[in-house]
């Protein structure tokens, strides 16, 4: 027989980098139930940050380390969890593969906690945001 728990492989939820809140308690509770984090919207629907905006400048400097666009750092963030995949949505090849060289990307502890600095993860709060 199938169980409840074999049945659902992933969740898929809004986790960008200014929309963080599954952080708190739906990814740890997906881990433990080893199930997949979906992340839609990874580029948090048109709100990417500009690059001339702080959030903006701290992505590109990490970029710049690593040979990357600041998309690709957002994405490589993102999915550093092995449980946490991305479905970022374009319709250019270019962009296709841009996206898709973002898993290559192995950013240091120090990286993380840059971009954590300015992109904080926020208060815990009743619910989690969607589109």
């Amino acid at each position: 027989a199938v169980t409840a728990k074999q049945r659902i492989s992933c969740n898929q939820v809004l986790y960008h980098l200014k929309e963080r809140a599954i952080e708190h308690a739906v990814q740890p509770f997906c881990v433990k139930q080893t199930m997949a984090v979906v992340a839609y919207s990874p580029f948090g629907s048109g709100r990417f940050p500009a690059s001339t905006s702080n959030p903006g400048k701290g992505l590109s400097a990490i970029a710049h380390q690593h040979s990357a666009s600041p998309r690709q750092i957002a994405l490589a963030f993102l999915i550093r969890h092995p449980s946490v995949f991305a479905i970022p949505q374009t319709s250019q090849i270019a962009h296709v593969r841009e996206n898709a060289l973002a898993a290559d990307i192995v950013l240091s502890d120090d990286a993380v906690k840059q971009i954590e600095q300015v992109f904080p993860i926020g208060r815990r709060r009743k619910g989690i945001p969607t589109l």
